[in-house]
């Protein structure tokens, strides 16, 4: 069995990790500030996969680093450590719409919606992940999965793509939004994997692609 976890850390100005983390599979994103991950200058907005291990020391402004990763569930909770550092594990969820097994192959995708607006109507994905606000408001209904209304930079939820759902902004609301996912190898090559099912289809947005990977599983 296989989860997937996302970490918020901020930094201090300067401020390092007392030791490399381990992580398996990790999609790293700097919501603020400045930083260098595995001896790469990183600034905002910007994201980078990393394997095994994940060094991170702030620039002189601080930072504040979003970690998505992707392990056994049996593993221990990866926090940062050290001065001037504090690390919170978001959410964590374990990936039920796959038979994640050691030796398979996944997509480890870290993309956005922006300035999404308006209804989605009932879709799903050929994918899971966990979503995480940058800037707006929006409201996630699920009758089998998970239900959210999010409205400020952080929040986070999960969508197990198998299970339809509606995602609507209020009236006069965007939002912008990132999606740490898991999908199979072969959406390397599509942009957006929403598939509609049913209903009032209303929203406009724009998608980028951070950064994706195809990673095997141990």
């Amino acid at each position: 069995m296989y989860t997937l976890r996302l970490y918020h850390d901020t930094f201090n100005p300067g401020a390092k990790a007392a030791c490399a983390l381990e992580a398996q599979h990790c999609n790293v994103y700097i919501f603020d500030g400045s930083a260098i991950v595995n001896g790469s200058a990183m600034e905002k907005d910007t994201a980078a996969y990393a394997r095994d291990t994940l060094d991170i020391e702030a620039g002189a402004a601080g930072a504040k680093v979003w970690r998505w990763e992707l392990v056994r569930t049996v593993e221990p909770n990866n926090f940062a450590g050290g001065e001037g550092v504090t690390s919170r594990l978001r959410m964590s969820r374990r990936i039920r719409m796959f038979e994640l097994v050691p030796t398979s192959k996944w997509l480890l995708r870290l993309d956005s919606i922006t300035d999404n607006q308006g209804s989605t109507g009932l879709h799903s994905h050929p994918g899971s992940g966990i979503r995480c606000m940058i800037d707006g408001q929006l409201r996630v209904e699920s009758e089998k999965g998970e239900c959210a209304d999010n409205r400020l930079p952080g929040d986070c939820w999960y969508e197990e793509g198998s299970y339809p759902l509606v995602s609507t902004t209020d009236p006069g609301n965007k939002a912008t939004f990132l999606r740490g996912m898991v999908l199979p190898p072969e959406y390397d090559r599509y942009p957006d994997t929403a598939i509609w099912i049913e209903g009032s289809k209303t929203c406009i947005s724009g998608w980028r692609n951070y950064v994706q990977t195809i990673v095997t599983l141990i």
